[in-house]
Parts: C-alpha cells; structure tokens; sequence
C-alpha cells in the first residue's frame, strides 16, 4: 500500500467519525497507516468493508422503524 504523494506510511491507530441528521459515529483505535510525508490516513481494505458494515447497522438498511427516542439518558452525561 502505497500514499499518492509517494510518502513513507507507518502503522498506528486511528478514529473514524460520521455525522448523519439522526446520528453521529465515532470508531476509536482503528488499525491504519498514516503518511509520513502528507499525514494521511489509509485504511486496509478489510478494515474499510468492516467500518461499512458498521455505518449499514446504524443507518438501519434493514428499514426498521427509526422512534427518534434516545438510547441513553443526557443527565447520565
């Protein structure tokens, strides 16, 4: 795996964010490389279908009803 810049990637951690209207997501410690030259992040392959996998569930492909309720109470925060 290679950056386009033609830089050095070293291994390391990474987080995934996503806002939608109805949601936010957040993946912390996500295996990735990172570009020594232009600092950004690549993803494997496999580590790109899993994070999508994780995206699918969340905005619901399975067309359940979404009720807009919370999954947590905000004074719990």
């Amino acid at each position: 795996m290679e950056c386009d810049c033609g830089g050095a990637l070293i291994d390391g951690k990474s987080s995934y964010r996503m806002s939608k209207k109805n949601f936010s997501l957040i993946i912390d410690n996500i295996p990735a490389y990172k570009c020594t030259r232009c600092d950004k992040v690549l993803y494997d392959e496999k580590t790109v279908d899993r994070i999508q996998q994780l995206v699918n569930k969340v905005e619901r492909d399975t067309k359940e009803i979404i009720t807009g309720k919370p999954s947590a109470n905000l004074y719990d925060y």
